[in-house]
């Protein structure tokens, strides 16, 4: 017997898919902080729009966003790449999830301004590469099945030992799905992070 789920985790979290996860689920009444920040009143922009076949960034949530790689270019993205706005109109503020998390991602305009292509892939790895804590390994949602599915994800993302004496981090709960394909318009105006296996 654990503990109850984390209170930060998404009310309507479950880590299983299919049936055995739908008598866990509850509705989400999670919502941007204002009309204007909805994903329903915003264009994506290019390089972030999903597709699951042809991704227009190539990255591996893992790993740091330096490596990430945009297919329109020849060329490794430079700081005037990356300082472009994620959307149209510009906003400041995106709240995103993925089935997959437990958490929400917040992503916030750095220095009062936009969202750019930089804050978004900074903010994003750096949610990802949070330790979890024990609450988020040891509670009464998780069986061992689902821990052990962790502890893989967690054996496959280290390379050295440094890696592994961090621990799982919140990135292992993809769980192998840890491709970035983009992201799109989710419930309540929110936007949806969409991954899958390495092609």
């Amino acid at each position: 017997m654990y503990n109850d789920r984390p209170s930060n985790w998404r009310r309507d979290f479950r880590f299983k898919s299919g049936l055995a996860g739908v008598f866990h689920m509850k509705s989400s009444q999670s919502h941007p902080p204002s009309d204007w920040a909805s994903s329903s009143k915003l264009m994506l922009h290019r390089h972030l729009q999903h597709d699951k076949v042809y991704p227009p960034t190539i990255y591996d949530l893992r790993r740091d966003p330096q490596t990430l790689v945009f297919r329109t270019l020849d060329r490794r993205p430079d700081q005037r790449d990356m300082a472009q706005t994620v959307t149209d109109p510009p906003t400041p503020y995106m709240r995103i999830y993925n089935s997959r998390l437990p958490w929400y991602i917040d992503i916030v305009a750095q220095d009062g301004g936009y969202i750019t292509l930089a804050d978004l892939f900074q903010q994003l790895s750096a949610a990802l590469q949070k330790p979890i804590q024990q609450s988020d390994y040891f509670n009464d949602d998780l069986d061992d099945h689902d821990r052990q599915a962790l502890n893989q994800a967690y054996v496959e993302r280290c390379r050295d030992e440094v890696e592994r004496l961090g621990g799982v981090r919140r990135v292992d709960f993809l769980r192998g799905k840890v491709f970035f394909e983009g992201l799109s318009r989710g419930k309540n105006g929110m936007w949806r992070l969409r991954t899958g296996m390495e092609k």
